[in-house]
């Protein structure tokens, strides 16, 4: 023990000179210097050295010539170059800005590294290397990123969601600015919203824009069979966020943490609740974890229980939802850097209406695959719709196998949903029709442009001839008709119930549906409605025959028939 003490001070102080080949020199030793002393001169040299002037350094011939005195059994020690050898050599002048850096140093509060069993030279050593091991930024499960590529300006459009944000960072950065209109600091904020629009992303934006230390976890990583876990893991997650603040969790698909507690007295509804209690404490609970800061995101907010969501634990419910126009030519910009084209922007982004930030993302990528698997070192307006076809449709290595005569009536099908959704005035517009026989379930379809969240009856109504056009088509031309109707057919059913049932756009605008008679109501409302759009795709449908046959032979041969080439035959 005696030998170790002496060790560990020696490497502290021969920690700030070179190392060379070792000079060797022996001492002797009766009796060591108190602990004591050992802890006070450590605790002098661990400190910051801020001003020489207010120091009175102890000269270390002192220390050597003391050892020497008490000393007794003789035993080597090897030095590197730059240490005295002898008792009279003075340490050089240290710079007076000089300091160790954290965790440069061994931690000897709690005694010397030491303890009862360690007998071995070689135990010893691991011993006193784990104490002067610098501090890590991590738990068992959990670490700190303190390192962030990402903040609002690397992430293109969602203009509002940054503003709202920005006040947030605010508060957290400038909280006196605040403090004298009485508001509270903002506990946690959750990101909802279909996958792939950058919840995750705007979450590490956030860190980055703030510059704080950042812990990126999984709702699923609280899950665990044996009891106790999760709850544990919460308290390690958030005490390693204390211990670093101020700091922000993101909880990525918390609705597997978050999932509102049930009273069925299972084994593992009982462990979930512990763990969401868990989580509850540690937002808001009696013991505040200031300078924290949560960020949440899922798609199933619907799922979560209300004392999470309240006010105190989530202050803010964000929707992060498909992106605008403004928002897909700045992601469109972002990701076709580097990538050699002949397209215009605003095709990509009239194209894109309706994608998420991720599938425009791999759209750009996949079509730029494409050209290199071909030899070509830019992508054309053909590869875009080529790979643009295999996300709407899918794709099979194998193309389907039909005669001519049945991918006549699939053309002549998809013609009858196009020229009624061109006629129609209150509905999406049509974009192209596309024959694509390596679609696993789709040889042909029609491309509309996105519907409104909120429907008219008039556009419900159009809807539903849409729906039923193909069908009309194959009975006007071939006089029978396949069985590629049959989605048609159940889609037409659906929306014509729920717009009388759900909706209130039919004779009447309730149905109680107690009673066979208003059952029956419901089932003749549902029928006119049905029975009256079938009739009008009938007679427009009629009115373009010559156009269905001349424009299916094109279809035929084409495999895409655009919006614009549909238009010059009809008469509107």
């Amino acid at each position: 023990m005696k030998i170790l003490i002496l060790l560990g001070f020696l490497t502290c102080v021969s920690s700030f000179y070179r190392y060379a080949p070792p000079a060797s020199v022996s001492l002797y030793r009766n009796y060591p210097l108190s602990r004591k002393y050992h802890n006070e001169y450590l605790k002098r040299i661990s400190n910051p050295i801020q001003n020489r002037s207010d120091i009175t350094r102890e000269p270390f011939s002192d220390l050597i010539s003391q050892i020497l005195r008490n000393s007794g059994d003789s035993f080597e020690i090897y030095l590197p170059e730059g240490f005295p050898e002898s008792p009279e050599e003075e340490f050089p002048e240290l710079d007076g800005s000089s300091q160790f850096p954290p965790g440069f140093l061994p931690d000897f509060s709690q005694g010397l590294p030491y303890e009862p069993g360690y007998k071995s030279s070689q135990n010893r050593r691991n011993l006193f290397e784990r104490s002067t091991a610098p501090a890590k930024i991590k738990s068992e499960h959990f670490e700190i990123v303190t390192h962030h590529d990402t903040n609002f300006q690397t992430i293109g459009g969602y203009a509002s969601i940054k503003k709202e944000l920005s006040q947030c960072l605010d508060i957290l950065k400038n909280y006196t600015k605040y403090q004298k209109f009485n508001v509270r600091i903002p506990r946690g904020i959750v990101f909802e919203g279909p996958p792939g629009n950058g919840k995750t992303m705007i979450a590490k934006a956030f860190a980055g824009e703030a510059n704080m230390s950042f812990i990126a976890v999984s709702g699923a990583e609280f899950q665990e069979k044996y009891v106790g876990i999760g709850s544990a893991r919460i308290r390690e997650l958030f005490k390693l966020a204390s211990d670093n603040s101020p700091c922000i969790i993101f909880i990525d698909e918390i609705d597997a943490l978050g999932r509102k507690r049930n009273s069925d007295g299972e084994t593992s509804s009982s462990e979930r609740d512990s763990t969401l209690n868990e989580l509850l404490v540690a937002m808001d609970g009696f013991k505040s974890n200031a300078g924290v800061f949560v960020i949440a995101s899922t798609n199933r907010v619907d799922l979560l229980d209300s004392a999470l969501m309240r006010p105190g634990r989530i202050d803010k419910k964000i929707y992060i939802g498909y992106p605008d126009s403004n928002t897909r030519e700045a992601i469109i910009d972002i990701h076709i850097s580097g990538k050699p084209n002949s397209i215009s922007c605003s095709q990509l982004v009239e194209m894109s209406n309706g994608m998420s930030g991720a599938q425009i993302e791999n759209l750009l990528n996949e079509a730029m695959l494409l050209a290199l698997r071909e030899d070509r070192e830019s992508f054309t307006q053909s590869d875009i719709e080529n790979v643009y076809n295999k996300i709407v449709a899918g794709w099979q290595p194998d193309e389907h196998e039909f005669s001519r005569e049945l991918l006549e009536k699939i053309c002549v099908h998809e013609l009858g949903h196009a020229i009624v959704g061109m006629t129609c005035k209150n509905h999406a517009k049509m974009n192209k029709i596309v024959i694509n026989l390596s679609s696993p379930k789709n040889p042909g379809y029609t491309l509309f442009e996105e519907h409104d969240e909120i429907n008219t009856k008039e556009s419900l109504f159009e809807h539903l001839m849409i729906l039923l056009a193909g069908r009309i088509a194959e009975e006007i031309i071939y006089g029978s008709y396949t069985t590629g109707a049959i989605n048609d057919f159940e889609e037409a059913l659906k929306l014509a119930n729920k717009m009388v049932v759900y909706y209130g756009m039919g004779q009447n605008v309730i149905y109680p549906q107690l009673s066979e008679k208003f059952k029956e109501l419901i089932d003749n409302d549902i029928f006119d409605l049905i029975t009256r759009a079938y009739t009008i795709s009938g007679n427009i449908l009629k009115k373009h025959r010559h156009v269905i046959r001349v424009l299916a032979k094109t279809l035929l041969e084409e495999r895409i028939l655009l919006a614009k080439d549909l238009q010059n035959h009809l008469v509107l």
